[in-house]
């Protein structure tokens, strides 16, 4: 095991917007729907849908109780949202931005997953376990036990099953198409909660406190952790750069290149809001990361930008690059 001193500053992240959203703080997940953001507003006990292009909150989707975990279905062309106050998965219609009919839940949802095949993955913190709803039929159609409070899920393809964060355990769970737990990978570590997966590479990264750990995604092994704030729960993952994004409670974003067994944090902001979830606009290289401010609910907007270094057109921006240069971030990388 080595320490690596990694100096990055081929991309930085700057704001470039922060924007007043209606209600009290406090969100939860995010989800890409229509070319339109969805976001849990739980604080406000309503689901925001904000358009990207317009920069503004199109909808509000109120009749919620504590809105958490987000499934998208897209050929469907429906949201589910877990409904965590009221024991349900609120369906919404995403052409119309209205509720359809629920669906009943025996306990309180979290974290919320959809997979091929038409299965949905709830978390369910009370009852330590994930609950299997079949949407074709419209309700719970098995229960998994996992022993511990389940955060985070992501579908692995290639394993054909659902990889889960179990929080108060120190642990990461498979869970097969059979519906049982066929792997458990212990980790060195404690409070895992948000993953991402990068399919091609085979590493899942786990948000841990004060470190996102990187995993073989097949055997759990660990191959590196990259230190990071404390209350880092949530990652996004970009397959077309290579780069993984993490966001922790107090409003910052590490922006972490992970390309050819490297993990280097090229970057990290810290936002004008105090936040701990965000969302990824591959296309647009945007972040989007809502919070609050002086007891306002705000979105701030950050983009990524190549070659920060560059000269600058005129004296104005040569300021703003200098700024950006001195922003350089250093991180401490142990591989295993």
């Amino acid at each position: 095991m080595g320490s690596l001193l990694v100096v990055a500053s081929a991309a930085q992240l700057r704001q470039v917007a922060i924007i007043d959203i209606p209600g009290r703080p406090g969100f939860d997940a995010m989800a890409w729907a229509e070319g339109k953001l969805v976001i849990a507003h739980t604080g406000a006990d309503k689901v925001d849908v904000f358009d990207p292009a317009k920069r503004r909150v199109i909808a509000q989707i109120g009749d919620m109780k504590g809105p958490r975990g987000i499934a998208v279905d897209a050929d469907a062309g429906k949201v589910y949202i877990a409904n965590s106050g009221a024991n349900s998965l609120a369906v919404i219609d995403s052409k119309t931005w209205s509720v359809v009919n629920p669906i009943a839940l025996s306990a309180s949802p979290n974290a919320l997953l959809l997979t091929p095949g038409g299965r949905l993955y709830v978390s369910q913190w009370r009852n330590a376990a994930v609950a299997v709803v079949d949407l074709a039929k419209g309700g719970e159609v098995a229960k998994v036990e996992l022993g511990g409070i389940p955060e985070q899920m992501v579908w692995d393809a290639e394993q054909r099953g659902v990889l889960i964060s179990v929080q108060d355990q120190a642990t990461v769970a498979l869970i097969g198409a059979d519906n049982q737990v066929s792997k458990r990978f212990k980790l060195a570590a404690s409070q895992p909660t948000g993953l991402a997966l990068d399919a091609k590479q085979r590493h899942l990264y786990v948000a841990v406190r004060f470190a996102v750990l990187v995993l073989n995604a097949d055997t759990g092994a660990e191959l590196a952790r990259i230190p990071s704030a404390g209350g880092t729960d949530s990652l996004w993952f970009d397959e077309s750069k290579n780069t993984l994004y993490a966001a922790d409670s107090s409003g910052s974003v590490n922006m972490i290149a992970t390309d050819n067994r490297q993990f280097v944090s090229e970057h990290e902001l810290k936002t004008d809001v105090k936040g701990h979830t965000l969302a990824f606009d591959p296309e647009k290289k945007m972040v989007y990361m809502p919070g609050g401010r002086e007891g306002r609910s705000k979105l701030v907007i950050l983009k990524r930008v190549e070659n920060p270094a560059a000269p600058a057109i005129n004296a104005k921006d040569g300021a703003a690059s200098q700024g950006a240069k001195n922003q350089t971030t250093q991180a401490t990388v142990t591989k295993r």
